[in-house]
């Protein structure tokens, strides 16, 4: 780009609106080089979670779609453009070098991406291996757990149902025992939370499994606290980190658990298919893969990443997202995603007709994610009436413990939106 056009499209930029180029097609590299030197070199100040100029910029990075409000972000992510034209670039590149590339020059490519998400994520490469999704990383883990009969594992009432199918899977296999802990949805203290989980051990406890930050609601339990009590008695602990990677400013490897899971399609905004599994090394020889593999030893951590041909496009993307993410700050992230929770959230969570099912009481309990149920409606008919009336779509929850509508902002939601959203549960009353 030549100097005058980027100090233009600068000054633009600084005044809170977004390239001109954004809003009609294609970025060349060096335009999406100067979008994100303008995101990181922005002033930003303590309030700019709040400043509407920055997040117009932020903004004007995604397509999102125009014929719906578009509240439920917590499936996967939409990737900004960076990211996107990154993946679509290194696809074309792939495609041209054809098997070259994949035999020649891709393992070094997936080993770069291998130490600059380790860096990312606070913990070691040799204990990481970039798999597909969460699913896919915790399966590894309990599938390939060496169970006795009778080994007892302790579960969340509001785990996620694949993981929860998986456990059930090996008590059917190996004569486990699921215990479940009963988490408050609206605890006053962490000890609330905690002693749910610590409580249900016992001598043949061999796991806990712990969500992170809960997918019903956006409860975020007290995960370093939990791991701290478990091992102290001797119990490893597993975590489904799906949602919490890259949502608040808090790096899994700084946990301490035995075991990680998560997607990075969700809120690191990475392409679909692309997710990490965390194992400490003392545990890596004893946990078998999914597939069978006998390129690498035992313990080593590669021995979890045999997956086949598969699109290694995905897996270097990783690289763009972490950059994309970081031009914005996980601090800063965070707080904007509370902030736009907290912004509807506000509007209506005194209204009689309305149950907010997310706790609320202090702010580390929860962060983008919140769910709102309103009275006489089913969250399948209140999650339909917001779509057919109002164009706004979220997702219902229909669990034995939480129901309603899970509503998910992301970084390219505009305050109308919410508003929106705060109008249309109003007039539901």
């Amino acid at each position: 780009m030549e100097r005058k056009s980027f100090i233009a499209n600068s000054c633009i930029l600084l005044t809170g609106m977004p390239f001109q180029s954004l809003t009609s097609g294609k970025l060349e590299e060096s335009e999406i080089t100067a979008e994100l030197s303008s995101i990181i070199n922005y002033s930003k100040k303590e309030d700019t979670y709040k400043d509407e100029a920055f997040w117009s910029i932020i903004r004007g990075m995604f397509r999102f779609p125009t014929d719906y409000i578009n509240l439920e972000n917590g499936y996967f992510s939409l990737q900004p453009l960076s990211t996107l034209q990154f993946h679509q670039t290194k696809e074309h590149d792939i495609n041209k070098r054809n098997s070259w590339f994949m035999r020649v020059e891709q393992q070094e490519a997936i080993e770069k991406t291998r130490s600059t998400l380790a860096h990312f994520l606070a913990c070691d490469a040799e204990e990481l291996a970039i798999t597909r999704n969460t699913t896919e990383s915790l399966n590894t883990i309990i599938s390939g757990y060496p169970w006795k009969k009778g080994d007892e594992v302790i579960l969340g009432n509001q785990d996620y149902g694949s993981m929860v199918s998986a456990f059930e899977q090996q008590v059917k296999r190996a004569g486990i025992v699921i215990k479940t802990a009963q988490i408050p949805l609206h605890p006053s203290n962490d000890d609330e939370v905690i002693n749910a989980y610590i409580s249900l051990i016992s001598t043949k406890t061999k796991i806990l499994h712990l969500t992170h930050m809960i997918n019903l609601s956006g409860q975020i339990v007290p995960a370093k606290k939990i791991i701290d009590a478990a091992h102290a008695k001797g119990v490893e602990v597993i975590v489904d980190a799906a949602h919490s990677i890259a949502h608040i400013d808090l790096a899994p490897g700084t946990l301490d658990a035995d075991y990680v899971g998560a997607s990075l399609h969700k809120w690191l905004c990475n392409p679909l298919g692309a997710g990490i599994l965390m194992v400490k090394k003392k545990h890596i020889e004893k946990i078998w893969p999914l597939m069978g593999d006998d390129d690498f030893p035992d313990d080593n951590i590669r021995k979890f990443q045999h997956q086949g041909t598969r699109p290694v496009q995905t897996v270097l993307s990783i690289n763009e997202a972490i950059r994309f993410h970081e031009a914005i700050g996980s601090s800063l992230k965070e707080k904007r995603l509370r902030y736009l929770k907290n912004y509807w959230v506000d509007q209506v969570k005194n209204l009689s007709h309305v149950t907010i099912n997310t706790p609320m009481l202090r702010e580390e309990g929860s962060c983008g994610i919140a769910n709102v149920s309103v009275k006489g409606l089913s969250p399948q008919q209140l999650a339909s009436k917001l779509y057919d009336d109002f164009k706004i779509f979220t997702v219902a929850i229909d669990h034995p413990h939480i129901k309603g509508v899970r509503v998910t902002p992301h970084l390219y939601t505009a305050l109308p939106d919410l508003d929106a959203l705060g109008n249309a549960i109003k007039k539901l009353g």
